[in-house]
């Protein structure tokens, strides 16, 4: 009888750990996003930035979004998935979503004035995260979210800025 008992303790010991890893890496994969289009928009972005002084936004994104959210400097990951209403990690592992999505250690990603984040949604469900400088295009001026319809964008190259507004037009 001795026996059984420790048999199922030590099962129990086995399977609880089990079952919190399991769940901890599906939320992971549920919560992953590939960003494949990252380096696509940063290249029409910035050109476009250079080289007009005006654009639509549905013009430069490679992929389908309803909703574009600016997130501010400063913002916490728990703040982001408040605002945008889901979660989300772009980590490539498992071990670097631990590490610095469920720790403190990637609780402020946004940790200097210079950097903001773009998160783009389609159908509840981010698509693209994208951490932009914001010498390069300043967002931080357009209150979000920003709806996909038809929604022009000002540049204001004032002072070798690059500050992005939406068009009075």
């Amino acid at each position: 009888m001795k026996t059984k008992s420790k048999t199922i303790i030590i099962a129990v010991f086995l399977i609880i750990p089990l079952i919190l890893f399991l769940s901890s890496y599906m939320g992971f994969r549920s919560q992953k996003i590939n960003n494949e289009h990252l380096e696509s928009f940063k290249n029409n972005l910035m050109t476009t930035v250079q080289q007009k002084s005006h654009f639509d936004m549905k013009n430069i994104t490679p992929f389908e979004w309803d909703r574009m959210y600016i997130i501010r400097p400063y913002t916490s990951r728990t703040e982001m998935h408040e605002k945008v209403g889901t979660k989300w990690t772009t980590a490539d592992t498992y071990i670097g979503y631990l590490i610095f999505d469920k720790t403190w250690f990637g609780e402020h990603p946004l940790d200097d004035d210079i950097f903001q984040k773009l998160v783009f949604v389609k159908d509840n469900k981010v698509v693209l995260d994208v951490t932009l400088n914001r010498g390069d295009a300043d967002f931080t001026q357009i209150n979000s979210p920003v709806i996909n319809d038809n929604v022009l964008f000002d540049i204001d190259k004032t002072d070798g800025r690059n500050i992005i507004k939406i068009s009075k037009q």
